[in-house]
């Protein structure tokens, strides 16, 4: 004997099981974007630049180790921060969106310096991630106390020899990054920065983005060579290492026998090189050789009568491979 089920009893238990099945199929895709470790970078990414917070963390690498206090306010509409150095001689850098200006007083003065914008803790990831996954791979590690904030640590390895591997801590509320270091091969620590104290706020009050330095003294404002804009090419660089590439490039008149100096940035969205270019004055000495200063690799030649010099904190084979893609310096 069939049993008979009435035509609604029917569609509840249908509608019931179509439910469940995209509840499950949700709670699945839910758990799978919790698990996916890029999904933590892109938040930590976002996070920097788009909460309120304050702090002050410990920068350390082969040659110093400083505590620096960071204020960071977005307000929906833009950026601001000021970071202070609390030890050594006082230095203050206010931003707002790419503007920086950075106050060194002294004794007599205070000097006031006008710098392009630039990637600073804990804003250290690119706001376009896809720019580090060519050239890192990343996976989860144990979770740790930060600053009395639950972390998770994940671990950026570099996929080829041209960029050291790089250790993050993100806060598990908000994803903003709580601690880095940067290793060596060797596993080594090159770099390290951690808050000691953070605090997350939501006052739009921007009473606090002045600088606290003596009003008494004079305001000298520094002198930024113009840039200049060439319409010839200079060089030609190929064959860069793989994941970099060129994110900016200027041409000045630098020094007290004013000369032209062309730098390019080159970047693989954490690591960052500069390269120099210019000619070598009559009766000036050029430079050549390797060179290191704490975390940072210096690899210096010539060519065609110019000065070719490489900077960054990156491995000596990035320095030079980045020296050795220069093809061809132009007649000056």
């Amino acid at each position: 004997m069939w049993l008979i089920i009435p035509r609604q009893t029917l569609d509840n238990l249908l509608m019931q099981r179509l439910l469940f099945s995209f509840l499950f199929i949700f709670l699945n895709a839910s758990a799978f974007a919790l698990d996916d470790p890029w999904m933590q970078i892109e938040k930590a990414s976002q996070a920097a630049r788009q909460l309120s917070y304050k702090g002050i963390f410990a920068y350390q690498n082969q040659q110093e180790m400083r505590s620096i206090e960071i204020t960071h306010l977005n307000n929906g509409k833009e950026e601001f921060a000021r970071i202070i150095n609390l030890d050594g001689p006082p230095r203050e850098l206010l931003s707002s969106g790419d503007n920086v200006v950075v106050f060194n007083p002294n004794k007599e003065n205070v000097r006031i310096q006008k710098r392009q914008g630039q990637n600073l803790f804990p804003a250290i990831l690119p706001s376009n991630i896809e720019f580090v996954k060519s050239s890192y791979s990343l996976r989860s590690g144990d979770q740790e106390r930060i600053s009395g904030r639950e972390a998770q640590i994940v671990f950026l390895d570099p996929r080829d020899e041209y960029r050291y591997p790089y250790k993050l801590w993100l806060d598990k509320e908000s994803g903003l990054l709580l601690k880095m270091m940067v290793l060596d091969h060797n596993q080594k620590i090159i770099e390290q920065v951690s808050f000691n104290q953070i605090s997350l706020f939501a006052s739009q009050d921007l009473n606090w983005f002045t600088p606290s330095i003596d009003a008494h003294k004079k305001y000298v404002m520094d002198e930024v060579p113009a840039n200049i804009v060439s319409k010839d090419k200079y060089c030609t660089i190929s064959n860069l290492p793989a994941g970099f590439r060129e994110v900016s490039h200027v041409t000045r008149m630098m020094g007290r026998q004013p000369i032209l100096v062309h730098q390019w940035i080159f970047s693989d969205g954490l690591s960052s090189v500069s390269l120099f270019i210019n000619p070598i004055p009559k009766g000036q000495k050029s430079k050549v050789g390797e060179l290191q200063i704490g975390s940072a690799h210096i690899f210096a030649r010539v060519m065609d009568g110019s000065q070719i010099m490489v900077v960054g904190e990156v491995p000596p084979a990035t320095i030079q491979k980045i020296s050795n893609s220069v093809q061809s310096v132009s007649a000056h």
